[in-house]
């Protein structure tokens, strides 16, 4: 093979050979996939040892663990295994393994702890709860007594049992005092806004903020927290003046954060309920400059009312056949191919020769490896025609903003029939799907997350297998994900059953990604408030971020549509 055969065609090359020359071709290539066929195919288990040790958050590790399941006899194999389920949410097969290295007193205590947490991520409150209780009584006076304090806690919280929460975290700051993880004086400030007790909320704030060695990031967080509870009490003046303060700072990254923008916008927010009117508008006229952001389109709805707010038709964007944007970007392509010619010309590159072919995918893939600044239009409209929609988006993002090719290559219309099809019978809005594939993968079927997500609506292996019983898909395997006829029906009926679950698209998308349990519980700390405070209530950074996203997207498909 050429010196500059891509890595995936050689393994394409390598599934459809025999297997000597599959093992030639895979022990020349570095990556993790031809590591694993060629451990798989002579049976090498040390090697499958090495690539669970190296990583076990992708779909190598698991397959590695799965192979190595059965062989595994030592206490600490069986965990390493064991969490590499975990990690890929298979608790069926995680289960059985922690169950058997419990009963080795070294390894009791994590086992147990793992068991509790897979009784926790699968809602099961109550049993996690008991696991919990014991083990804090069977190791009294160490950090898994500590830790398992802390979950019981949320266990109350998550079984909507306040009052008990409210004890256990009291509890926790009481025993441990400044050793306590700042998690607990969080929480219990939201069980507190939860039971309307606002004043021990701001208590509890003040408290925190005095703590002299608090980070950065936590004394964002309890300032936000305080902004918040400010703004519940009509106290606007003095929540805009924390708003104002949180604007103007450098912004840390932390779990129940804030962003420069969303502090803008609440300071607005509290500016306009103070009676300041004039300088609200000033904030949020800057905000609705950027039109697809979460806040900047909030921004535009409160300087124009409601009829700024991108409301399509419920099918909007299914009413053609096809997708118009590969139609222009088609003839765009079309325009760079060469004519017929008689002889060679040598100024020729692979790259046109395959245009002039149209072989648009092999053309697009060879042009990742160069792409000069000024082809990036060609680049994304010839990947998109091939397709390969991940690679328009990146190609576009370079685009000038002027031209009337970005946007439409920045929010690409694939798989167009299936999503049309598949809206239409759930009743759902087209665009929520379109949004969420692009947040979720830029519209490569082939995406993975470390979170072991896959395929275009990233689904892990715990909800698919569910959603596709639902669907009448009994044997659903991973590989099945990376199918976008399989993937798109799988995440338009969860999505749809967000929808009448939550009844409100932004608690729906943050279920879909943080789960409904937590969607439930970020919407109780502000349950008569609006929109707006549910998304900044949300505790999850990567939730909180996604459903930003989405919406985004969301409003730049309503633009295109």
């Amino acid at each position: 093979l050429p010196s500059d055969f891509t890595p995936d065609l050689k393994m394409q090359i390598a599934a459809l050979s025999s297997t000597d020359l599959a093992l030639k071709i895979y022990a020349s290539i570095a990556t993790r996939e031809a590591r694993f066929e060629h451990a798989r195919i002579v049976d090498d288990k040390p090697a499958l040892w090495a690539l669970v040790h190296e990583r076990k958050d992708d779909d190598i590790g698991l397959q590695s663990a799965h192979l190595l399941a059965a062989v595994a006899s030592s206490t600490h194999d069986k965990i390493e295994i064991a969490d590499t389920f975990v990690t890929h949410r298979q608790f069926d097969y995680a289960l059985p393994l922690y169950q058997e290295t419990r009963r080795d007193p070294a390894a009791a205590a994590d086992s147990r702890y793992q068991i509790a947490r897979i009784q926790f991520l699968r809602e099961d409150f109550r049993a996690a709860l008991e696991t919990y209780r014991t083990i804090a009584k069977d190791y009294a006076g160490t950090d898994w007594e500590k830790d398992s304090e802390y979950q019981i806690a949320s266990c109350y919280w998550r079984l909507g049992e306040y009052k008990n929460a409210e004890q256990a975290y009291l509890k926790q700051l009481s025993k441990y005092g400044r050793a306590a993880d700042d998690g607990a004086i969080r929480n219990l400030i939201d069980v507190y806004r939860v039971l309307g007790q606002y004043q021990s909320a701001l208590t509890w704030c003040d408290r925190a903020l005095l703590n002299r060695r608090l980070s950065p990031a936590s004394r964002q967080v309890f300032l936000f927290s305080k902004a918040k509870v400010l703004f519940i009490q009509k106290r606007y003046t003095a929540a805009a003046q924390l708003f104002h303060q949180l604007a103007i700072g450098r912004v840390r990254s932390a779990p129940g954060s804030t962003t420069k923008e969303e502090a803008r916008y609440f300071e607005a927010l509290s500016l306009a309920k103070a009676g300041r009117a004039t300088a609200a508008r000033a904030i949020w006229q800057e905000l609705s400059e950027e039109p697809y952001s979460y806040y900047g389109s909030r921004a535009s709805v409160q300087l124009h009312g409601s009829d700024a707010a991108i409301k399509p038709p419920s099918m909007a964007g299914c009413d053609t056949e096809s997708d118009p944007t590969s139609s222009a970007a088609y003839a765009d392509v079309i325009e760079q191919r060469h004519p017929i010619r008689s002889s060679l010309d040598n100024a020729s590159t692979a790259i046109r020769e395959l245009m002039f072919l149209h072989l648009w995918d092999e053309a697009s893939e060879l042009m990742d490896s160069h792409t000069p600044r000024a082809e990036y239009k060609t680049a994304a409209e010839l990947a998109y025609v091939a397709g390969r929609y991940h690679r328009s988006i990146a190609y576009a993002d370079h685009m000038s903003k002027a031209d009337t090719m970005t946007l439409r290559l920045m929010y690409p219309s694939g798989f167009h029939s299936l999503i049309c099809t598949q809206a239409a019978k759930y009743k759902i809005d087209p665009l929520w799907l379109r949004a969420i594939i692009w947040q979720e993968s830029k519209y490569n079927p082939h995406a993975r997350s470390g979170a072991s997500a896959r395929g275009l609506m990233q689904f892990i292996p715990e909800t698919a297998a569910a959603e596709g019983a639902a669907i009448g898909i009994q044997e659903l395997s991973l590989n099945q994900l990376y199918d976008p006829n399989v993937n798109i029906p799988l995440g338009a009926h969860y999505f749809a059953s967000l929808l009448n679950e939550l009844k409100d698209p932004l608690l729906a998308l943050a279920a879909y990604n943080g789960g409904s349990d937590n969607a439930r519980r970020w919407k109780s700390k502000f349950a008569d408030g609006d929109d707006d405070f549910f998304v900044a209530d949300i505790g999850f950074n990567e939730t909180k971020r996604y459903v930003m996203a989405v919406y985004g997207a969301h409003a730049a498909y309503g633009a295109l549509h």
